[in-house]
């Protein structure tokens, strides 16, 4: 686990060894939105060094605006129980914080969080290339259906 934070005067727990589907989905959404699978993977076709990809991985994040969101991802308030919108109301009031020393804070902790977070299994077959049909096509179901996503029902 990674140490507590403290932001917004409230301390926070980072990611724990097991998180929850809801959390996992949260977290990894919100890294795919920032493109970090692409800069973790060299998916991107550019080969980094360690440091470099720590710099990238920090930059796309902070350029498209995902910092806050997945700090709210990885971060739980001390006696509270992880939510999406107890997350996505911390994420505001990350992006309200001025304190230079909580700004550096998070800044610092982003990647860390973000590494222990593929240790945790992001960086498997889910994010290959590789892993998604080689026909392109859904698979069918047991009933010979094609599958649908969760979004597509009415």
């Amino acid at each position: 686990m990674i140490e507590p934070i403290t932001l917004d005067g409230r301390k926070f727990s980072g990611v724990p060894q097991t998180v929850s589907s809801v959390q996992y989905d949260y977290i990894q959404a919100h890294l795919r939105l920032a493109g970090a699978v692409e800069i973790l993977g060299d998916l991107d076709g550019i080969s980094r060094t360690t440091e470099k990809r720590s710099e990238d991985l920090l930059t796309q994040i902070l350029l498209r605006g995902q910092k806050a969101l997945i700090l709210a991802g990885c971060l739980t308030e001390e006696g509270k129980v992880w939510s999406r919108a107890e997350a996505d109301r911390n994420a505001v009031r990350f992006d309200a914080i001025t304190d230079p020393e909580e700004i550096r804070a998070m800044t610092s902790r982003i990647v860390q969080f973000i590494i222990h977070f593929f240790e945790l299994g992001e960086a498997s077959s889910a994010t290959s290339p590789k892993s998604s049909s080689p026909s392109g096509t859904v698979p069918r179901t047991k009933s010979g259906a094609r599958s649908t996503s969760g979004t597509s029902r009415k």
